[in-house]
């Protein structure tokens, strides 16, 4: 967790009373409310000290001093960068004899063990340590089980006291406390401290203070440019403009001694001639809007935020009547269902049907220690999604069973896209697939880098049904996470996955987008754009190109940052965005905000709904209370590309989401659905020329494409099994290689509903580039792309006919066994049984060789620690791929056997070379699959797909 420090305001909610549920209606807002607000948001949005601004960096002291704040949550108070042998040292001022230190640690699971050889050293000038102290290994935590690591000191006397872990690791600590001899208080509180490194989730902690005063020349300036936008759009604004300029003459007239509520008089006459001008806008051409009261979950994270399971129970789904009156009101449409969570409704074209999910809050279930087994789960736990009126009447549910369906959109052609967790474990992803689960409860598939059986991060993606909610159908074969469906302006679904494929987890939510039968999924934004961290939440705006969406954190739940995405202006990077609220860095990689914006629903590119927290982002643990994961920190607001921000609704004890105009919409062009489930489940790829994209390869030199699947797990352990040498590894398999014609073109048969990605390979098969994300086709479909890490935006070489696509699409030939499934035992360890062993075993007559053991089962971790992990750090996880920077080329290893007169003699033979070329390159995992009875499904897989392999 991040731990911030926030601004407290003693503002009283002057006014506001919320009636009984049994009310039809319940009085939505006050002057005094409104009036409380702006006072709320000039403390916040406007005074630099109550956030980490855009830009400014956190500095080692900085978030150092975290570990000595007295805040023991079981989170991290300070994070280092991984690096070799990591240190945090705090500064006593002076030498002190030391009894004992107490290290509570990390407690999120799998994170603690890192710690468990954490070394301590004194010192008393900083510059020369002594060790006094090494842990043994064993894990420890600390404020879950007060049970904090104790070291005993036995009067050792220093000043400066520093924590190391040994070798290449994060370092993080919950909070470190120090006693000297003879006392029981906590000397290291508030003490001066530094670390070795900051990362992206250091944080700045300080302490802030609350500053009381009035933004008038915001406001003023604010006012003057609204007011020019609405006369452009005809709107009569001369009064309230004229009330500006009296004020503002006025306000600069005070003396700077003039009391307060003088000021505060002027302050509140600009604020209501702006919101006036606000409710003239002709965009707001709605009286009602629909919005979810809802608690936030339990577990703050992009993902688990959407899982029934950790859902915290309140609210409904709300409609506010006459909300530019001066007397709105809010009345509930579903305060006859059980105590539950709403999420992310949509209405439909016509404005009368809302669309939502729900799932019932069982007080038991975050503590269920095995939610794997989620049979013995109430059903109703978790989300599905249902339909009704916008009145509340005629309510149906249209999902079942024991899957989170949720996020729901209406689509042109009457159908509707959702996400949800029933991409289970199938290999292909196809009707069938999706119609199984309908009638079952199968297993499912989960997140490579997290979760266990009391947290389980099951994925889900985009899925479509019918309007009756039936024919279920996962869209997308997509391995991993994604989010947030919209339906762009030309009719295609624009949402966000989580790319992180042979590559660092952390920053890659890129946003993408599809056509509503599944077919050309397309990057849109931000393959290795790393800030803003996740583009979430993107809507098209009416009458534009540009998108807005929310710049949200990986670890917290939805909110952020606010932005507008101009694609004509670049696909990646800072260049094509325009920071809506500036004063809210983007989560996670500027800083941390002290509050943040949700849910913008765009009218033009300049007014939008949304809504706004006073509070900060909750930190990545489990939190079921109000004070450090608030119920009630969002309310619905009006914003503009000025910084005007009008509440329309807040209630003080829960939060107010998801705002949307009841009225009705023009509907987007319907794409017709292409896609035939009845033949063979496979489609093809064409590649109109690979060299496009390939900066620095002479034509000629690629000869084949390798075609590689992506496996999805089916464990919920984090990290586990380990697959290779990150230990987020991607589950693979080589489906196998296919040829490139003279003019640099490939067309050639896939599975259908399988992820995919591919390698240029040149004449000896080694790898010259591979891809960093996965694509996929869908049955009996043919996608097209240009090249090979070519511009997305690259016109089709229409002058130019491909070779490839003259002729029938090439089959598959698979590689060499070992390769599918994908198995070091089978593919590897046959060749260094054949031509290495004899030397390198234990018991050799060559005591040099013999030391180098290629033996089962210690040979894999003996060829990545060759020369230095040599071939380790080629394999290691990297942020993009480069042209011609692929293990096996440039393996030492490699080298030492495929030189010119062979290694000691040995000389290895075309099959032997290429299976450890194969295994190099695709990251030298020990295993592609995560467990034997994948291995056993992937055997049957390729038996099925005969028909479109060769040898």
């Amino acid at each position: 967790m991040q731990r911030r420090e926030f601004v407290w305001l003693s503002i009283a909610w002057v006014g506001l009373w919320i009636l009984p549920a049994a009310f039809a209606a319940e009085t939505a807002i006050t002057p005094a409310q409104i009036e409380a607000d702006w006072l709320l948001q000039d403390s916040l949005r406007n005074d630099p000290a109550a956030q980490q601004l855009v830009g400014k960096t956190v500095l080692p002291e900085e978030d150092a001093v975290g570990a000595l704040d007295g805040v023991k949550d079981g989170a991290w108070g300070f994070h280092t960068e991984h690096e070799p042998d990591p240190w945090w040292q705090v500064d006593l001022g002076e030498p002190v004899a030391l009894d004992q230190m107490l290290l509570f640690n990390r407690c999120h699971p799998g994170m603690s063990i890192r710690a468990a050889e954490v070394k301590v050293l004194l010192s008393d000038d900083g510059k020369t340590f002594t060790q006094a102290y090494q842990h043994d290994g064993t894990d420890f935590l600390g404020q879950p089980d007060d049970e904090p690591l104790a070291i005993k000191l036995a009067g050792a006397k220093a000043r400066y006291l520093r924590l190391q872990l040994p070798g290449t690791e994060y370092f993080h600590l919950d909070e470190v406390e120090i006693y000297p001899v003879g006392s029981q208080q906590n000397i290291g509180l508030g003490k001066s401290a530094t670390q070795s490194s900051t990362s992206t989730w250091s944080v700045k902690h300080s302490k802030i203070e609350a500053v009381r005063q009035f933004a008038m020349d915001l406001v003023l300036e604010r006012g003057e440019k609204l007011a020019e936008n609405l006369q452009q759009m005809g709107t009569d604004v001369r009064a309230e403009v004229d009330v500006l300029e009296r004020v503002s003459q006025q306000w600069h007239e005070l003396s700077p001694d003039m009391p307060e509520d003088v000021q505060k008089k002027l302050y509140l006459q600009a604020r209501w001639a702006v919101r006036k001008m606000t409710r003239k806008n002709p965009l707001y051409d709605f009286d009602q809007i629909l919005f979810a009261k809802r608690i936030p979950p339990a577990f703050p994270h992009m993902s688990d935020q959407y899982y029934g399971w950790w859902s915290r129970g309140g609210g409904g789904i709300y409609v506010l009547d006459g909300f530019k009156s001066d007397s709105p009101t809010v009345r509930c449409l579903t305060d006859d269902m059980p105590k539950g969570s709403f999420v992310r409704p949509d209405i439909s074209y016509d404005g009368k049907k809302v669309i939502f999910a729900y799932c019932r809050f069982y007080p038991h279930v975050h503590g269920v220690v095995d939610k794997v087994k989620r049979e013995e789960l109430p059903e109703d736990v978790f989300y599905q999604l249902y339909e009704m009126n916008v009145d509340g009447t005629g309510r149906r549910q249209l999902t079942r069973g024991r899957y989170d369906d949720f996020d729901a959109r209406y689509l042109p052609n009457g159908q509707i896209v959702f996400l949800s967790t029933r991409k289970c474990q199938a290999l292909q992803c196809n009707l069938q697939s999706g119609m199984a689960t309908m009638d079952a409860e199968l297993p499912f598939s989960y997140v490579r880098c997290g979760g266990g059986n009391s947290r389980p991060v099951p994925v889900f993606t985009l899925h479509t049904m019918n309007a009756d909610g039936e024919e279920i159908r996962p869209i997308s074969a997509f391995e991993t996470f994604e989010w947030t469906p919209a339906v762009a302006s030309d009719g295609r679904i624009i949402y966000a996955r989580w790319d992180y494929i042979d590559r660092f987890n952390g920053p890659f939510m890129s946003l993408w987008s599809t056509n509503a039968d599944g077919t050309n999924p397309q990057l849109v934004y931000g393959n290795f754009t790393k800030i803003p961290q996740c583009v979430f939440e993107a809507r098209p705006i009416p009458g534009s190109t540009k998108l807005v969406f929310t710049a949200a954190a990986h670890h917290s739940n939805m909110g952020g940052s606010l932005a507008l995405l101009d694609r004509t202006q670049g696909t990646e990077f800072l260049k094509p965005i325009t920071r809506l609220t500036p004063e809210v860095c983007f989560p996670e990689t500027d800083g941390w905000p002290a509050h943040y914006y949700a849910n913008p629903y765009p009218l033009s590119e300049e007014h939008f709904l949304t809504t706004w927290s006073d509070k900060g982002l909750p930190g990545h643990t489990y939190i079921n209370n109000a004070e450090q994961n608030p119920t009630n920190s969002m309310g619905i607001y009006t914003y503009d590309a000025f910084g005007n921000q009008e509440l329309i609704y807040r209630d003080p004890t829960i939060s107010s989401m998801y705002p949307l105009p009841i009225r009705s919409r023009p509907r987007e062009p319907s794409h017709p659905d292409t896609v035939t489930f009845s033949s063979l489940q496979t489609g093809r790829f064409l590649v109109q020329d690979v060299y496009q994209g390939l900066k620095g390869i002479q034509r000629g030199t690629v000869k084949r494409l390798r075609v590689i699947g992506a496996t999805p797990k089916v464990q919920p352990h984090m990290n586990n099994p380990v697959l290779g040498v990150s230990a987020e590894d991607l589950g693979k398999f080589v489906l196998g290689t296919v040829p490139v014609d003279e003019d640099g073109s490939a067309h050639f048969h896939v599975p259908s509903g399988m992820s995919v990605f591919f390698q240029a390979l040149d004449e000896q098969g080694f790898s010259l580039q591979t891809m960093r994300s996965l694509t996929y086709v869908q049955p009996g479909q043919t996608l097209t792309c240009i090249g090979c890490h070519e511009h997305r935006d690259t016109a089709p070489m229409g002058a130019q006919f491909p070779l490839a696509a003259a002729r029938e699409p090439s089959k598959l030939k698979p590689d060499p066994p070992g390769s599918w499934p994908l198995r070091f035992d089978e593919l590897v360890q046959p060749v260094l049984d054949t031509h290495c062993v004899e030397c390198h075993r234990p018991g050799s007559d060559d005591a040099k060789a013999a030391a180098f053991d290629l033996t089962a089962p210690v040979a894999y971790q003996n060829l990545l620690a060759y020369s230095g992990n040599d071939l380790k750090n080629l394999a290691f996880e990297r942020d993009r791929s480069l042209v011609g920077d692929m293990p096996a080329r440039h393996s030492k290893l490699l080298a030492l056997i495929n030189s010119g007169e062979g290694h000691e003699g040995v000389q290895l033979d075309e099959e032997s070379l290429k299976r450890l070329i194969v295994w190099m390159d695709t990251y030298a995992n020990i295993q592609g699959s995560f467990s034997e009875k994948q291995d056993d499904e992937l055997r049957e897989l390729r038996q099925h797909l005969a028909p479109i392999l060769t040898e």
